[in-house]
């Protein structure tokens, strides 16, 4: 499967990309006029635009789904080549637990209001509050390693 997917991988990918890009402009071009002619809102109502969304949340998906299945293929077959990788993952998720469990819990002000009109529980508004930090540090780090990186490059 694997030296199927090197060699013919982007092809078929490119082709299915294609097929789908080629079946929702069809759908759409067709439905063009009759769409035009609706009001506005009944527009907003249309289901004209369906297939084109709901092809690309599928793809999104079908990718998703094989990017984990090849990740944790290649570290069930590789262990010593990827304990980079797991200690990577495992300061990732200590840095979004702590986070999340230092969340503060605002009880005034917009965020609060906010909190409140989309019903979000403490729960839910730890895991918000932790991943956004997490992304915070990480993009911090990213940035920060890609400095000092640069300097010693500079100087090799």
């Amino acid at each position: 499967m694997y030296k199927f997917l090197t060699k013919n991988g982007q092809t078929i990918s490119f082709m299915v990309g294609l097929a789908i890009t080629v079946i929702f402009l069809i759908i759409v071009f067709g439905g063009m006029d009759e769409f035009n002619m609706l009001d506005e809102k009944v527009q907003n109502e249309s289901n004209l635009f369906n297939f084109g969304i709901n092809a690309s949340v599928a793809l999104i998906v079908v990718c998703a789904i094989g990017m984990i299945a090849f990740i944790i293929l290649n570290v069930v077959t590789n262990l010593k080549g990827n304990i980079k990788l797991l200690i990577g993952l495992g300061v990732m998720a200590i840095i979004f637990f702590a986070m999340s469990a230092g969340a503060d819990y605002e009880t005034t002000g917009p965020i609060s209001e906010g909190l409140k009109k989309y019903a979000v529980t403490d729960g839910q508004n730890g895991f918000i509050v932790g991943g956004i930090w997490t992304a915070v540090i990480l993009s911090v780090g990213a940035f920060a390693s890609f400095i000092v990186l640069e300097i010693l490059n500079f100087f090799k």
